[in-house]
């Protein structure tokens, strides 16, 4: 189901490879942020994990819910979502982000995301995503949406669920993505470093409510 070629699955592949992973902080709420060196792109991937009570589906409903970003997101003021096609088997979305930093053009990208079904005792990912070539399915739609914005066209991300025992899930989301640009190698990494601690602290406390409720 790639259809994006062979390069969507060797990102994903590399994000679930667990050499390599190095730990770099382990934040107060207890997220572990980790980062890997990718040499066949010569990029750095990033991972974040936690041990949580809230099940993976509720997590998995929160990723998925593309229309619903902009009342969780803690930096929806900065980035728009939108939902391209809904298929059976997974979603095309778009997304917008706005740059604050000067000299940089804001961020723009279509992506593919599948989500799995996974039975309550077992491991492994329940989301991926792929970014989309902007030549290819969405052309049109780039030309009228945001065309002064850097189209993104290399990255991939995954969520999964690791079972410790009955009550607690160690979750994680891996991510790697060229932010395009002429972006300096430590200002990219920052970027990505920030941004998926954000996104991850913010879909967490969603569910959370989610399971709660």
């Amino acid at each position: 189901y790639f259809g994006e070629g062979v390069q969507s699955q060797n990102l994903l592949d590399s994000l679930y490879v667990e050499d390599g992973w190095v730990i770099n902080n382990i934040l107060d709420d207890g997220i572990h942020f980790y980062t890997k060196n990718i040499k066949s792109l010569d990029q750095i991937a990033v991972k974040v994990s936690q041990i949580t009570s809230v099940s993976p589906s509720y997590i998995k409903n929160v990723v998925t819910d593309l229309d619903k970003y902009g009342e969780f997101l803690s930096n929806s003021n900065t980035m728009s979502s939108k939902i391209l096609f809904l298929a059976e088997e997974y979603v095309d979305g778009y997304q917008y982000i706005r740059v604050s930093l000067p000299f940089f053009s804001d961020r723009r990208y279509c992506f593919r995301m599948f989500d799995y079904d996974m039975p309550s005792d077992s491991s492994g990912a329940f989301v991926e995503w792929f970014l989309l070539d902007e030549k290819l399915k969405y052309k049109n739609f780039l030309k009228k949406n945001n065309p002064e914005a850097t189209y993104i066209s290399i990255g991939s991300g995954s969520w999964s669920a690791n079972i410790i025992d009955t009550l607690r899930y160690d979750i994680s989301y891996r991510l790697i993505m060229d932010p395009g640009g002429s972006i300096p190698d430590f200002l990219t990494q920052k970027i990505n470093s920030i941004s998926i601690i954000n996104l991850f602290r913010d879909v967490m406390l969603e569910a959370k409510r989610r399971a709660e409720f």
